[in-house]
């Protein structure tokens, strides 16, 4: 099975560099343009196809964890890395399926809240649960990085059934939707590049609490530019003062 893990890790590395460069053009291009819509079509399903290998790549590698002797609670921090990848592939996913569907249905917010998405909403609810336990039950290594980056599940599923339960009262909420669940998935793209591509690209050996910003810069850096967006076009439609 190591040919298969090969060709999904490779599927998956090339992806994602072209997913990388690739979000940045509708991110930055006219919104509604004919480029935007293009390009953004393009990403989404490149996506798909980088979070797939991804979380297709940690089914793997648990066998071989456990074939080692090593079991999730006896050997937490050899599962922690793992297991963390898993959840953001999962949660990625939903975040790029929302915002598509988001446009689909931004006459009619009802047709939006199906079954399927409310459960994608409370699985990200749970999600982000089970590793905030995971952290401080079993405290691994990597337990800042968990607590620090595990309520973007929560914070996506509320978000979520919020905007379904018809409580976004802006008559554009779909565009801050799209946007803000967009940048989200940009920024766990960014940080897959920041902790496993840049670091082995450039040979970066970042040790103690230095070794923390990789998995935390872009969101640094991505959850204040969502905000500072949505302001750009609520001023723009004057739904805020400018």
């Amino acid at each position: 099975m190591d040919w298969v893990h090969d060709i999904f890790r490779n599927i998956h590395v090339v992806g994602g560099f072209i997913g990388l460069a690739l979000f940045w053009i509708p991110l930055l291009s006219k919104k509604g343009s004919p480029l935007h819509k293009k390009t953004g079509k393009i990403w989404v399903w490149l996506a798909r196809v980088v979070l797939f290998t991804a979380f297709a790549g940690v089914l793997m590698y648990i066998p071989q964890l456990q074939a080692k002797g090593h079991g999730l609670v006896s050997h937490p921090n050899s599962y922690a890395f793992i297991l963390f990848l898993g959840y953001l592939s999962v949660i990625t996913f939903i975040i790029t399926i929302y915002a598509v569907d988001v446009l689909q249905h931004k006459k009619d917010i009802s047709g939006l809240a199906t079954p399927y998405m409310k459960l994608m909403a409370w699985l990200s609810i749970l999600l982000s649960g089970l590793i905030v336990a995971y952290a401080l039950i079993l405290r691994p290594e990597m337990m800042p990085v968990l607590l620090a980056l595990s309520p973007v599940g929560f914070t996506t599923g509320m978000g979520m059934l919020s905007y379904m339960g018809g409580k976004e009262s802006s008559p554009r909420g779909w565009l801050y939707e799209h946007l803000g669940s967009m940048i989200g998935a940009g920024i766990a793209f960014h940080t897959a590049f920041a902790v496993f591509g840049m670091t082995r690209m450039f040979d970066i050996g970042l040790t103690g609490w230095v070794a923390v910003i990789p998995w935390i810069l872009p969101a640094a850096i991505g959850i204040p530019a969502s905000i500072i967006w949505r302001r750009h076009y609520q001023r723009k439609f004057k739904e805020i003062p400018a």
